[in-house]
């Protein structure tokens, strides 16, 4: 016996699109896939000089934006700032779902003080025949900058981690009264972990009588590879407030 739903289609085949050629209008609930929105119309139907003026509009402001940045340094940091946090949103959406990365491992520092860190770089930078060591020799209070972040960074990798940028630039304005910015914090981070490596001044081997016994860095640092460093820990960082 056949179902009451067949019974059902039989009476009332299904229709197709070609059923609505004559431009009937299409049944409720009809596939609606292809067309278009109010937003997509609007944009179509918009005037082309209207389309013409946003454009103009866009590209003064752009301009504009462009010529302060460039007059004005504080607006330029917000402008970066603004770019730092929409990057760090962005990265953070994109790594939903990844497992975490492992932290990143800390340069291996001697245990020295602010003097003592002064008086190494101070004499590396005596020996050092290029032209950034002789611009930093005329800065000692860029050398002095340098040795606190040293020490500031020393106090922060205890436990073995690499500081994050925002530790350092808060340890580095607690406790020794400095203000730097975001660039500023990230060149002096570089710096500290570029001047530790093998044959630097804050290397845990490098010998120095103002220092304390050391022992060898477990640290590998490739002194031979030909590949360029992302950073030359010579170059002095802009000063900083």
């Amino acid at each position: 016996m056949p179902r009451e739903q067949d019974r059902a289609d039989a009476r009332f085949p299904a229709m197709d699109d070609s059923d609505h050629q004559d431009g009937g209008p299409l049944p409720a609930g009809a596939d609606q896939a292809h067309r278009l929105t109010a937003d997509e119309l609007a944009f179509l139907l918009r005037d082309p000089m209207l389309r013409a003026r946003e454009a103009e509009r866009a590209a003064k402001s752009n301009r504009s934006r462009t010529e302060r940045r460039a007059a004005d340094p504080a607006y330029a940091e917000r402008l970066r700032a603004g770019d730092r946090e929409r990057q760090r949103r962005r990265r953070l959406r994109d790594s939903i779902g990844r497992p975490e990365p492992p932290e990143p491992v800390a340069a291996d520092l001697p245990d020295l003080t602010v003097a003592q860190a002064e008086a190494r770089l101070t004499d590396h930078l005596d020996g050092s025949p290029s032209a950034q060591a002789a611009q930093l020799r005329g800065r000692p209070d860029r050398i002095r900058l340098y040795a606190e972040a040293f020490v500031a960074y020393r106090i922060l990798s205890a436990g073995g981690v690499r500081p994050t940028r925002g530790a350092l630039a808060a340890l580095l304005k607690s406790r020794f009264g400095r203000t730097v910015t975001p660039s500023q914090i990230q060149k002096l981070r570089d710096h500290v972990e570029g001047f530790a490596m093998a044959g630097g001044p804050w290397a845990m081997e490098s010998p120095h009588p103002s220092g304390t016994a050391r022992t060898r860095s477990t640290r590998k640092a490739d002194t031979d590879s030909h590949a360029p460093r992302p950073h030359d820990p010579e170059s002095p960082v802009p000063d900083a407030g």
